[in-house]
């Protein structure tokens, strides 16, 4: 689903902020993406969004080589990546339930389908009565949840999330990590980009450690992270969860759209090091 090779990203001011990068996260994958603050973290998500460019290397998203994708199809290819910032970027003079719908309504749907899946998930957030409220006059867990609404509101093939935890207590961002593990199990592709080390400890999912922007660990998932969620989600277990409600009323994830450009390759093959991957 994702495939980086050999990627580096310098900065004009000489900057290197990624440094011979090279993996692979599969389909259907829950990943963390951790590291000291500089490490890379965020410029590896701005560059699998396309907010930035590569200055040398290949990208794949779903067979895509974005790394050549034009800037017209640029919004083709978000269309099917959720993403929530780390600093939210909700829409000051929005409601809370027009900056979740907003994606919807560029996508052309019917208000009434939009109503229906924004309802559901600020019902399923426990936002459903900050609806016509603004961004202003929310908390700083509030205005996480909506981010995190939004991201999910047009059911992506891939999330990614800057921090989504960190400006919640630690029961909520337990619920919020339980919901993320429930829209991975409808097939979303996840990759959390995170601090906190108690939390990746917890899932025990697989980690991957950037250090001065080079790729220094792959840490294998050791299987705890679904005994978590099953102990919290079984019979009898009165702990909140957000993640059954909500992830009963998102529809399963589907494969990115092709864009104008490109039709997909096999995306299994590595390019080599002399014959770097083709434009799909």
């Amino acid at each position: 689903m994702i495939q980086l090779y050999h990627v580096h990203k310098r900065y004009p001011n000489g900057c290197d902020a990624l440094t011979d990068v090279t993996l692979r996260v599969r389909e259907g994958e829950f990943v963390f993406l951790t590291g000291p603050s500089g490490a890379g973290k965020s410029t590896l998500l701005r560059l699998l969004l396309v907010m930035e460019r590569a200055t040398d290397g290949q990208i794949l998203i779903g067979g895509r080589n974005i790394h050549v994708l034009r800037d017209a199809s640029v919004p083709y290819l978000r269309r099917n990546i959720g993403v929530v910032f780390q600093d939210f970027r909700l829409i000051p003079r929005r409601t809370v339930f027009d900056n979740v719908a907003i994606a919807l309504e560029i996508m052309g749907l019917k208000r009434k389908e939009i109503e229906r899946r924004v309802g559901q998930l600020l019902e399923g957030l426990r936002l459903i009565h900050r609806a016509g409220a603004y961004p202003g006059d929310l908390s700083g867990g509030e205005q996480q949840r909506v981010a995190i609404a939004r991201a999910l509101v047009n059911e992506p093939a891939i999330l990614l999330a800057d921090e989504p935890t960190g400006n919640l207590d630690p029961d909520l961002g337990h619920d919020i990590m339980n919901l993320l593990l429930d829209v991975n199990r409808r097939g979303t592709t996840v990759v959390v980009a995170t601090h906190d080390h108690t939390l990746i400890e917890r899932y025990g999912l697989r980690t991957l450690v950037l250090s001065r922007g080079a790729l220094t660990e792959d840490r294998p998932r050791t299987g705890r992270a679904l005994l978590n969620h099953n102990e919290r989600a079984a019979p009898g277990n009165t702990a909140p969860t957000l993640g059954n409600p909500l992830a009963a009323s998102l529809a399963p994830a589907v494969a990115p759209a092709r864009t104008p450009d490109e039709e997909a390759p096999d995306p299994s093959p590595a390019p080599s090091a002399t014959e770097p991957a083709e434009a799909p």
